[in-house]
């Protein structure tokens, strides 16, 4: 079988939904309280045990394809630096110094031979082992064994770059991602470049999310942006755990499916949108690129912050595909701001109001009810992987 025989079943049950006026469903309707976006408590919760415990997409292997190359970043309060050693291994840190705790790495990117700290000029190599004290007469007596940077769970994996928060922890990433990793792998990202980011802000980053996951919108929210190609409510939904498949019928969903298989390219009449637990949305096409969305709790429980990323199989070289690339960051930009995430703000503003008790998710919108189920699970202090959602 071909590695995207899976497109021509999508796109199959795509075209009977869109004969039969249907789409995948849940077995009922499911609600959850208002409070779920609202409690200041449930939300260090979900930080601490979701997003310190659970791998989380930090960077890709386009940003860190050379030695040397890193990555400083801070998610939810922990300042984080990656860097590819000469060893070809990605390692990822925490950004501080050993020595008085300040931060070793300015947030951004770059290439460097050595991590030096801007305080007192202590260096690590790109193992985080610290490699020089300086003055060290003056400092007085003082064994570097063991003294490097605090190391991270760092694991590559289909041009992604997965980092857990604990440090000490292990990433089986077979066991995190399951058959995703196959749906992950065929899209060749470790091939792709990055070409720009962007970030946005909005509210509780569950509200954010559910809109990654939700097709139900799309004719009302988007009337001329997304709907004028993409169906509304007409959608598939596979599980792989926690991580998501969602395919979306355009409005020539029945001419593409009439063709034989063998005729139909790989996009046609579709759009695939992947979902990465807990904060990833992947809006990208094999060959092509697009843009990944990273959602990150922001410094309260109302707030949240999205960067957008946008890959590419190669760089916009031309002033026109450069033209091109700058109109297409800025759209999905002001589509989600202006539209979206706008909308959000509103709800975040609803929910607070008290004026409804819950949240209800329809039948219809089963990647809300299995995205809110994990949470749920993974939000535990033990998770029984006995009660793993079924959904």
């Amino acid at each position: 079988m071909d590695r995207f025989d899976d497109y021509n079943d999508i796109a199959d049950r795509l075209a009977d939904h869109a004969r039969g006026g249907t789409t995948d469903s849940a077995p009922g309707v499911m609600r959850v309280p208002a409070s779920y976006y609202l409690n200041p408590e449930l939300w260090k919760v979900e930080v601490e045990r979701i997003f310190k415990r659970l791998p989380l997409l930090l960077a890709f292997t386009g940003e860190l394809r050379q030695p040397g190359r890193y990555k400083a970043m801070k998610v939810v309060g922990v300042p984080v630096v990656m860097i590819r050693g000469r060893d070809g291994v990605v390692r990822a840190f925490m950004n501080v110094c050993r020595h008085r705790g300040a931060r070793v790495m300015e947030e951004g990117s770059g290439k460097c031979v050595r991590m030096v700290c801007p305080y007192h000029a202590w260096a690590y190599d790109d193992r985080g082992s610290l490699v020089k004290v300086a003055d060290p007469e003056k400092f007085g007596d003082f064994d570097a064994d063991g003294e490097g940077l605090t190391e991270l769970p760092c694991a590559e994996v289909a041009g992604l770059i997965l980092v857990t928060l604990t440090p000490g922890a292990a990433i089986d990433v077979d066991a995190w991602l399951g058959g995703f990793r196959a749906e992950l792998e065929k899209l060749e990202m470790d091939k792709w470049v990055v070409v720009a980011s962007q970030q946005l802000e909005t509210a509780n980053w569950k509200l954010a999310h559910d809109g990654y996951v939700d097709g139900y919108h799309i004719g009302s929210l988007h009337p001329k942006t997304i709907a004028v190609f993409s169906q509304s409510n007409v959608l598939t939904y596979d599980a792989f755990g926690p991580h998501q498949r969602i395919g979306f019928a355009h409005h020539d969903i029945l001419p593409a499916t009439g063709k034989p298989a063998a005729e139909r390219k790989l996009n046609d009449g579709l759009t695939v949108i992947r979902t990465l637990f807990p904060h990833v949305s992947f809006a990208v096409r094999h060959g092509e690129g697009g843009v990944v969305s990273q959602l990150f709790p922001g410094d309260r429980y109302d707030r949240s912050v999205t960067t957008q990323v946008f890959l590419a199989a190669r760089a916009p070289e031309t002033d026109e595909e450069k033209a091109m690339f700058g109109m297409r960051t800025k759209m999905l930009h002001d589509v989600v701001k202006d539209e979206d995430y706008k909308t959000v703000d509103g709800v975040q503003e609803g929910l607070a109001s008290g004026a409804i008790p819950d949240v209800i998710f329809g039948r219809n919108e089963i990647g809300n009810q299995r995205l809110h189920r994990w949470i749920a699970y993974y939000s535990q202090e033990n998770p029984d992987p006995a009660d793993k959602p079924e959904l």
